[in-house]
């Protein structure tokens, strides 16, 4: 193990700052997964473009590197460079705001036979997932999928916490009327239970 290894990000972004490419290895094998699975969650599931986003991403953290700042968290900062990332993307696309996440948007889940499987409910939790407008898809992935702090996705989402936790309960509400049928599994799922801790 090299004595980089043994660096905090923060310290691994002051020797990328200085020249140091293999600082950015480093950065890259412990963020890269996270942001490729980011990435794949945001794009609908799309990997190739997952991947090619990841791989934009690193090549925005080398060229902006001498724009972080080494007092700040840099986990926060490669997040706030892939959500710009992919917001850009679908803004671009005029996506940013097509779907909404409100009651019109429900599927109707009567017709469904009650189904407890926890593969089937994890599939279906990803659909719906799939149908919530931008930013309250975006303040769900990031919370429960990347397990970040309300406080960090606050600061990558560039809104307060208050927000943050608004949004979460929103998307928390709707996916529990989505997934009605899976409620028993919804119910103990991780989501719901850190959400009522908000």
């Amino acid at each position: 193990m090299t004595n980089l290894e043994h660096k905090t990000d923060e310290q691994l972004m002051s020797s990328l700052q200085k020249g140091d490419e293999s600082a950015f290895t480093i950065l890259y094998d412990r963020y890269s997964q996270r942001i490729l699975y980011f990435m794949f969650k945001m794009l609908k599931n799309d990997e190739a473009k997952a991947q090619d986003f990841t791989q934009d991403v690193f090549m925005k953290v080398i060229e902006k590197a001498d724009q972080f700042d080494t007092a700040k968290s840099f986990k926060t900062w490669v997040f706030t460079v892939a959500a710009n990332h992919c917001k850009n993307y679908f803004r671009s696309n005029q996506q940013l705001f097509d779907i909404d996440s409100s009651e019109n948007s429900l599927v109707d889940l009567d017709s469904i036979e009650a189904n407890y499987d926890q593969k089937e409910f994890k599939k279906r939790l990803d659909i719906e997932v799939n149908k919530l407008s931008y930013k309250f898809k975006e303040t769900f992935i990031l919370r429960y999928f990347e397990n970040l702090k309300l406080k960090e996705i606050a600061e990558i989402m560039d809104c307060p916490v208050g927000t943050v936790k608004s949004r979460l309960n929103h998307v928390t509400q709707v996916l529990a009327k989505k997934l009605k049928v899976y409620k028993v599994l919804f119910d103990d799922s991780p989501m719901a239970q850190k959400n009522k801790g908000i």
